[in-house]
């Protein structure tokens, strides 16, 4: 009698937890986002001062969220029944950070892919370093991005090796600076000038 009470806990206990997960799994409130759409989006403000930007392909629906003075944008992506599809952070148009999950439709989580993995010298790693050079991070042309390259274990062989990428204007300076950071260590792997974009653009390396 006392194993068949512990089991029965124990299947309320887990069975609670179910029933929380699914009650907190984020959805896509689809009446509210018909009724306000105007031309291709839903725009507001959320009530944490987010920047909340919605709109509908034909596939699925995303969001994008901007929190206040945050560096990365929330980007969710839904099932056409509402259900959260794909979430994930992304530095605006350069590199998705942390752990972007997938769900099926039935709301499982199917696949986690962990973008912060290979770099051991993190993004505070690198933040800290900019505001230890006192680099302004406001200039238009300052930008952040990560990739993979640029290790040489023998001269001229590169090796598949993730590194930051800082770039950044000085003003009253004809050039840009670009600091180039070993993702694994931090050393610093080479520090070049290059001209500024035709355009708005950075031409690839």
């Amino acid at each position: 009698m006392r194993h068949l009470i512990l089991f029965l806990f124990s299947f309320l206990v887990v069975t609670s937890c179910i029933a929380q997960k699914q009650n907190i799994m984020k959805t896509f409130d689809i009446k509210n986002f018909k009724k306000n759409i105007k031309g291709l989006d839903y725009q507001f403000i959320d009530k944490d001062s987010s920047i909340v930007i919605q709109n509908e392909s034909q596939l699925e629906y995303r969001e994008t969220i901007q929190p206040k003075n945050s560096f990365f944008h929330t980007i969710n992506l839904y099932h056409k029944s509402g259900k959260l599809k794909t979430t994930y952070q992304i530095y605006p148009d350069l590199f998705l950070k942390g752990v972007r999950k997938e769900y099926d439709e039935q709301g499982n989580l199917v696949k986690e892919t962990d973008y912060d993995a290979p770099y051991k010298f993190t993004w505070e790693n690198v933040l800290k370093l900019i505001k230890e050079r006192k680099i302004d991070m406001s200039h238009e042309q300052f930008q952040v991005n990560r990739s993979f390259g640029f290790g040489t274990e023998n001269i001229g062989k590169e090796t598949e090796k993730p590194f930051w990428a800082v770039t950044y204007g000085v003003n009253g300076r004809e050039k840009l600076n670009v600091i180039i950071i070993d993702g694994v260590n931090g050393s610093i792997i080479k520090e070049y000038l290059e001209d500024y974009p035709a355009g708005g653009d950075y031409d690839d390396e």
